[in-house]
């Protein structure tokens, strides 16, 4: 089996990088950072429209390219290398749980909207908000660009299991309070339901799709972190190679060495880890969620996390002095990397889940868990 991309994938990955050098490089997004919206609207169309990003997913019949999940990984990738794209992540992800959770009509009415970047969508996917008398109760925190939405899908609990939920983001009952996140380039929203009316999407028990949608969204976050680490490590790099010490450039010591080398080495295990998912998420079958995927966004999670943070870590420490100042990039790459390693559950919690699924005993700090609910 040949897992290689293809020659039409690796020009469409050098589009995406060229386009995310020039119009929303790192410069941009630590720009964008102080403003509330968080992206420049006409970038946002380009990326949307010209490039067709936001309907990536979305089958031709609505709107989109009908693309795969391993196009998705090329393109999160490529703009997680300058920590760029807005509501897009948002907005992929809703898509996602529309096709596993909506029905045929529902997807119809409402992918349109999302593939053409005019309906701004964000989801939540809690175990705190309840759907009972035909409205939603609760609240969820850290909603990836919930202050940008016109409409929010709720995974909600439900007399009948878990269901997805669509609401007006200005309905009312519905109150959006944005954040303040550790990534200074990604915009959260804290979000509560008072009794917000909700329209139920959907099979009554959709908790197959919704377990299957936060799988893709791991897996989905695992190429923006393999972009971010590789940026990090090739800007270390580079650094190292042209700053000199006693007549020779950094990068020819040894104990620099070992550090680029030890990055380079979770890098490439994270990144192939990371295509694999891409590959068995493009791959699962969409009644719901495959153990395969489920093994594949724990393995994921873990490795690409870890490998972020690493490569984050590395490359403030290998640019020495400047590395630690607010005007370097290396600050805006690690904030990025500690938050989506808490974003959709830690490594330390998939591991453990991982092995409770091959039938093993989590243990924690040399301990074993002592049933398969605990907290690991």
């Amino acid at each position: 089996m040949n897992f290689a991309f293809s020659d039409e994938q690796e020009s469409f990955r050098e589009t995406l990088r060229r386009f995310a050098a020039e119009r929303w490089p790192v410069a941009e997004s630590r720009r964008l950072a102080d403003s509330p919206r968080g992206f420049e609207p006409d970038v946002w169309r380009a990326l949307a429209s010209e490039l067709g990003l936001a309907g990536l997913l979305v089958a031709e019949e609505h709107g989109g390219q009908g693309a795969s999940f391993l196009e998705l990984g090329i393109v999160l990738e490529e703009l997680g290398r300058q920590l760029a794209g807005g509501p897009l992540f948002a907005a992929q992800l809703c898509v996602l749980a529309l096709q596993n959770c909506a029905t045929p009509a529902e997807q119809a009415e409402l992918l349109p909207g999302i593939a053409r970047g005019e309906t701004l969508a964000a989801l939540a996917l809690s175990a705190g908000v309840e759907f009972r008398g035909g409205r939603l109760h609760g609240a969820q925190r850290f909603v990836v660009d919930a202050q940008n939405a016109s409409l929010l899908l709720i995974g909600a609990r439900s007399a009948e299991g878990a269901g997805l939920f669509a609401v007006a983001a200005d309905a009312p009952g519905v109150e959006i309070t944005p954040a303040a996140p550790l990534d200074l380039t990604r915009k959260f929203a804290h979000l509560r339901l008072s009794g917000a009316a909700a329209r139920k999407l959907g099979a009554a028990d959709a908790t197959a799709g919704c377990e299957k949608t936060r799988l893709q969204a791991i897996v989905a976050l695992s190429a923006e972190q393999i972009g971010s680490a590789q940026q990090c490590l090739d800007m270390a790099l580079a650094y190292v190679r042209g700053r000199f010490q006693f007549g020779r450039p950094v990068g020819s010591f040894q104990a620099v060495k070992h550090r680029a080398a030890d990055a380079h080495m979770r890098i490439e295990l994270a990144r192939s880890a990371a295509c694999w998912s891409w590959w068995v998420a493009a791959n699962s079958g969409a009644a719901s969620a495959t153990a395969e995927l489920a093994e594949a966004a724990r393995v994921v999670k873990s490795l690409c996390s870890e490998a972020h943070q690493q490569a984050a870590y590395e490359c403030i420490h290998l640019h020495g002095g400047q590395g630690f100042t607010w005007e370097h990039d290396a600050h805006l790459h690690y904030r990025r990397a500690l938050s989506n390693a808490s974003l959709f559950g830690s490594p330390t919690a998939h591991r453990a889940a991982l092995a409770r699924q091959l039938g093993l005993r989590p243990r924690l700090n040399g301990y074993a868990c002592a049933e398969e609910g605990a907290k690991c």
